[in-house]
């Protein structure tokens, strides 16, 4: 199947992990780029999946996120979607299949930030931003839970991002498969210090399809969804080695710190 949009490479940030990728990936202009593409082990979903689950576009520096509107205006996503874009005019736009092509259907009215984030920090709790565009733009709408997650419990992420991840020749992380929607379940390894982590497969065709699934670049800023409601966004994620080989160990804020309580009390329904 063919689409308008691929992902050419993760951006990295050394941590303690292999490699990191902080999820926005370079990719080419959607109105110009064609390839056969292929959440990393997930499985493809029909647009009208998830409806709240949106593509997010930043043709300025040509990358991707995956955001989830809350209300009928307004997407929480990653705080460093965001990097680098005017909060009173941000050049973001919502890119949906329109015809056999990805379209521009909404473009960002502004966005607030959790003040705490730093980009310098890589992966880290506070990553997180809200951002608004035009009234009633949602083409449905996911509440963010009440209920603090727990580790075993069992989840749903949903995204735009790699379907596989590994290290090339060069020993980089790559990726590949970014610009279809994917979704798969997993269960959560543990809640800390304001994240909900976990492990999975880094590429298809290591699990059942849509199984033992993490996070890949374009990933950023998507949904962990529990008992259908919006626990988590994607912050980041890497390969870390083991005895058996590499696994996928992904990062996602919780949205029932109070930290993000906080931010998400001042950040939605204001306008």
């Amino acid at each position: 199947m063919k689409h308008t949009l691929r992902l050419f490479k993760a951006g990295l940030v050394g941590t303690t992990l292999v490699s990191v990728l902080v999820g926005c990936g370079a990719a080419q202009d959607p109105a110009t780029s064609g390839s056969d593409v292929k959440v990393t082990n997930g499985r493809e979903v029909a647009e009208s999946d998830f409806p709240s689950v949106v593509l997010l576009y930043m043709p300025d520096i040509t990358s991707i996120c995956t955001g989830t509107f809350v209300n009928n205006a307004q997407v929480v996503t990653a705080g460093h979607c965001v990097e680098g874009l005017d909060s009173e005019n941000p050049n973001m736009v919502i890119v949906r299949e329109v015809d056999g092509k990805l379209t521009a259907v909404a473009k960002a009215i502004r966005y607030q930030r959790n003040p705490n984030y730093n980009i310098d920090l890589g992966v880290n709790p506070n990553d997180l931003s809200v951002v608004t565009f035009p009234a009633n733009t949602a083409p449905a709408t996911t509440r963010v839970t009440t209920v603090t997650p727990r580790a075993g419990d069992a989840f749903t992420i949903v995204g735009f991002g790699n379907n596989e991840n590994f290290i090339n020749e060069s020993g980089e992380l790559d990726g590949s498969g970014a610009g279809v929607k994917r979704a798969g379940s997993n269960r959560v390894s543990s809640v800390s210090g304001g994240f909900i982590s976990f492990t999975g497969v880094p590429g298809a065709g290591q699990a059942r399809a849509g199984q033992q699934v993490s996070s890949g670049a374009g990933d950023s800023g998507g949904p962990l969804f529990i008992n259908g409601r919006l626990a988590g966004v994607t912050s980041g994620g890497g390969l870390r080695q083991t005895s058996s080989g590499p696994v996928a160990q992904s990062f996602y804020v919780d949205l029932t710190s109070s930290a993000s309580r906080a931010f998400l009390s001042r950040a939605l329904n204001t306008r």
